[in-house]
């Protein structure tokens, strides 16, 4: 626990509870819309009657994540946040449009990849941000991301739920996907107010990372410049910038200072060295917490899925509300009370944590082939699934916030570390997608464990 008079103190620093609430609205918008997805997966492949590629519809919200999360972490970090922010929620609104009017399968999928990118780059970007302010905040953003989950999945059972009653057929459920997606764009409004209207940056400056040194010639070649000369005081060989001042003498005998710049991809070749070097201690300081985020992931990724075949086919795309959604409900009323909590409790051992979700993993992939759970316990079980991984993700990301080791280089670090949760949850893809179409077929005719 920390120190009581401190955590007080934060709390009542300048604007923390305008921007605890901007981050939670910023966590809330960016995540709505792959929550939607998330709980949708199953009717989403059985309106195009794909219904053994679930785990391909959650592969697809993944795909692309690993490159947007790198290419934001190692070739971003220049370009202002205003302005990752806004070109994220334009393509929130292509990705959110595209789903709410595909009319087949792979224009689907090429959407959801979208949403998914979204979804990654965004939670990269606001975690970088994070840095910048009060590690506490941190349980803003992770509280706004469990309430989107929780709030997306109730939407769809609910909505659903209306459809159902309203019209009398079970296939009209598979409309709902069209209208859920079209509710949720005022999602891009809220993240757009959140980021420009409410949050309000601190006066500190963030870590300022010095470029390269620029090898800077200790005479230029007169037959190359011969009206240019460099100062003979200056003796350094490397100047700490990513630009020289050399005076140059004109025909009248005056003198003006000239600035000679090297280009971008001079810059970047010489920056390398450090840049790889930053990367590597960032990478060795994160490497046991990313590890354990990206294991948290990949194991409740897996039991997600596992949902989908977790009771006979025939009780699936039935009745108020339907089973599927209402499982992928629980996980997120888990995750969202577990990724609120850090402010009450926090869990440095998380690697416990994932102990005991990786013996949940082994018991529902058991439960996809012989349906010895029963319905009843469903539904908790799978909160409790949820609690598991919310509490790995919020107390992994506050370590990573408040820890002075990481102080140096916070906001690098974080941005590795929110890498790992594409891996895990691309390796939950694969594997799921495996077993639906080998070992875990849907099933035919009931069949028990023994």
């Amino acid at each position: 626990m920390e120190d009581s008079g401190e955590e007080s103190a934060s709390r009542s620093s300048p604007n923390f509870r305008r921007n605890w609430f901007g981050f939670f609205i910023l966590g809330l918008a960016n995540t709505l819309p792959y929550a939607i997805v998330s709980t949708a997966a199953n009717t989403i492949a059985d309106s195009f009657d794909k219904g053994r590629f679930v785990a391909t519809v959650y592969g697809a919200g993944g795909s692309a994540t690993i490159i947007v999360k790198a290419v934001n972490t190692f070739f971003l970090t220049n370009v202002s946040y205003g302005s990752r922010i806004l070109v994220n929620s334009a393509l929130m609104l292509i990705g959110l449009a595209g789903l709410a009017f595909a009319n087949s399968f792979i224009l689907a999928i090429f959407a959801i990849v979208l949403v998914g990118a979204v979804n990654a780059f965004g939670e990269n970007v606001a975690l970088g941000y994070l840095a910048r302010f009060d590690g506490k905040l941190v349980n803003a953003w992770s509280s706004g991301t469990g309430m989107a989950g929780l709030a997306g999945a109730a939407m769809y059972v609910l909505f659903g739920c209306l459809i159902e009653s309203v019209n009398g057929k079970e296939d009209e459920l598979q409309k709902l996907d069209r209208w859920a997606f079209m509710l949720v764009i005022p999602a891009a409004i809220a993240y757009l107010i959140a980021f420009f209207q409410i949050i309000r940056e601190p006066a500190s400056t963030h870590p300022y990372h010095p470029p390269a040194p620029v090898a800077v010639p200790q005479a230029l070649p007169t037959t190359l410049y011969p009206n240019i000369q460099q100062d003979s005081k200056d003796s350094r060989p490397l100047l700490q910038c990513t630009a020289a001042i050399v005076q140059r003498t004109n025909e009248a005998g005056s003198t003006n200072e000239v600035e000679i710049r090297p280009s971008r991809w001079s810059h970047f070749i010489h920056s390398l060295p450090t840049r790889l070097k930053r990367y590597k201690t960032c990478l060795g300081l994160v490497a046991l917490l990313a590890i354990n985020l990206g294991a948290s992931q990949f194991l409740s990724y897996v039991i997600r899925t596992a949902g989908a075949q977790a009771r006979h086919s025939a009780e699936y795309d039935k009745g108020c509300p339907e089973l599927y959604a209402s499982l992928q409900l629980c996980f997120q009323a888990g995750v969202f009370t577990s990724r609120s909590s850090v402010q009450i409790l926090r869990i440095r051992k998380v690697a416990v944590l994932n102990i005991l979700q990786g013996i949940n993993m082994i018991v529902w992939i058991l439960n996809q082939q012989y349906k010895f759970i029963p319905v009843s316990i469903l539904p908790a079980y799978m909160i409790y699934v949820g609690l598991l991984s919310g509490a790995v993700y919020v107390n992994v990301f506050y370590m990573v916030q408040t820890d002075s080791k990481y102080k140096e280089e916070r906001e690098l670090c974080v941005n590795i570390t929110a890498i790992f949760i594409t891996v895990g949850i691309s390796l939950s893809c694969i594997l799921q997608t495996i077993l639906f179409n080998t070992v875990t077929i849907p099933d035919s005719k009931p069949h028990g464990l023994w």
